[in-house]
């Protein structure tokens, strides 16, 4: 199938041809022609999968162009790095389209100047994020109400940022006909009234282009036991020739820090993506980081959900995140198109609980670790362990097997001796848990009186 089968109008046929897009992806071929028939659709999509213009396309095509000064769709996004490539995409398939108009809201930018370009005329198309998009309408400024589509994107990154009350204000305005689609990378149970009270009709999509198990992608633990995550970063970015490496951490205040260890590893043009970075400095940052600038992008989690990047062919992951659906973006940004990627994951013994989480999600990691400052292959199959009988819980169940021997076999003994050899086995199990977690304390104990007492 292709594009041109999908009878779009002649703007967005002429701008496609420009763009140099032929063939829709998997998600494409199921939500456009949906939209197309003014149905309303939640899809749950990760990222690169070609979502974006899953949703413009078909509405850009039935939105009625001689209804001006009208507010016809709005589309609604957790970040502003995201609302402005929907907002650079939309002006792309406009280029032919000398009626249609679209504004973008986001918070940094100059909200006065907001005002004064929308004072005349309201725009055709809305995109931006929730609060900005609120404000704009409580104050009298958006006349969103008059959205024929509301397009509510990456919705699970705006229930976990506490942004749903917004975006619940703004649809509960809206006439009933309103055609509302959702897309989102996962749905959780605290996103259902919500589907309930909006989406109630809508036809649910799954895609799957991008899943957890793509075969593209080889994930590879480091174990940094004894080891400073600086060396084992010099040791890895040392080894690697990226086309795109991009390097993930969960906190934005270390952002920095890594990129110095970059620059003091001989990496000097390092691009980054953070809350910290101001408006101004957020949109040169994404349009550099989008030219192809950067072999190197440090990022947040937050910052750089739902952006493409071209050519990621590399990922490494300073630590795990505390949501694993995070994971899955980070790793799923490469081995895309049928090419190979690599996602590296420095891992500790307090990381097993999240690894042993994935891998029941069907990842499967090849484990190393750093040997004389090189990466060295650990061979993980476990060897059988050996016989001890001085164990404590072999000499206990020793002593019940030699106390049946030479006894006259009766009903039921087999049962009883097996009953007696689990009771032990399970009180010395319990017994050395016990000694762990007093263990534990102590030393959690013993550690924050460091930190508090030691000077």
């Amino acid at each position: 199938m292709k594009f041109s089968d999908f009878g779009f109008k002649k703007f967005i046929n002429d701008s496609l041809e420009e763009i140099g897009f032929v063939y829709p992806t998997k998600i494409q071929e199921k939500v456009i022609p949906l939209i197309k028939k003014h149905k309303s659709v939640i899809a749950q999509s990760h990222t690169g999968t070609g979502k974006t213009h899953s949703f413009l396309l078909p509405i850009l095509n039935n939105i009625n162009y001689d209804e001006t000064n009208k507010i016809q769709c709005l589309i609604v996004t957790p970040t502003r790095e995201l609302a402005r490539q929907i907002y650079e995409n939309t002006k792309e398939l406009l280029k032919f389209n000398d009626k249609g108009t679209v504004s973008l809201f986001v918070g940094g930018d100059d909200i006065e100047k907001s005002i004064q370009n929308v004072k005349t005329k309201q725009p055709t198309i809305v995109i931006g994020t929730p609060t900005r998009l609120k404000k704009m309408y409580e104050e009298g400024n958006l006349y969103i109400t008059t959205s024929k589509y509301v397009v509510i994107d990456e919705c699970d990154m705006i229930f976990d940022l506490g942004f749903i009350e917004e975006v619940d204000l703004m649809l509960s305005k809206m006439n009933k006909d309103v055609n509302v689609s959702l897309f989102s990378a996962t749905i959780n149970n605290g996103l259902k009234p919500f589907l309930q009270k909006y989406l109630s009709n809508s036809i649910f999509i799954e895609n799957m282009d991008t899943n957890p198990t793509n075969k593209n992608i080889e994930h590879v633990l480091i174990w940094t036991k004894n080891k400073e995550n600086k060396d084992v970063l010099r040791t890895i970015t040392k080894s690697l020739n990226p086309y795109v490496c991009m390097i993930f951490l969960n906190k934005k205040d270390q952002i920095k820090e890594i990129i110095s260890w970059l620059n003091e590893f001989g990496i000097k043009n390092v691009g980054e993506l953070h809350g910290d970075l101001d408006s101004r400095q957020r949109t040169s940052m994404q349009k550099r980081i989008q030219s192809g600038e950067f072999k190197w992008i440090v990022a947040s989690d937050v910052a750089a959900r739902g952006i493409d990047i071209d050519g990621v062919s590399h990922i490494i992951s300073v630590d795990l995140p505390k949501d694993l659906d995070y994971y899955i973006h980070r790793s799923g940004r490469t081995g895309r198109n049928q090419y190979s990627g690599k996602s590296y994951v420095l891992f500790n013994s307090t990381n097993q609980h999240q690894i042993d989480e994935l891998k029941s999600k069907g990842i499967t990691f090849t484990n190393f670790k750093l040997v004389n400052n090189e990466l060295q292959e650990v061979n993980t199959v476990k060897k059988k362990k050996e016989f001890n009988s001085e164990l404590p819980v072999n000499v206990e169940t020793k002593k019940i097997i030699d106390k049946y021997k030479g006894k006259k076999v009766k009903p039921g003994y087999k049962k009883r001796r097996k009953a007696e050899i689990e009771k032990v086995k399970k009180d010395i199990r319990r017994k050395h848990i016990k000694e762990s977690i007093a263990k534990i304390k102590k030393d959690k104990y013993k550690k924050r009186r460091e930190e508090l007492f030691d000077n």
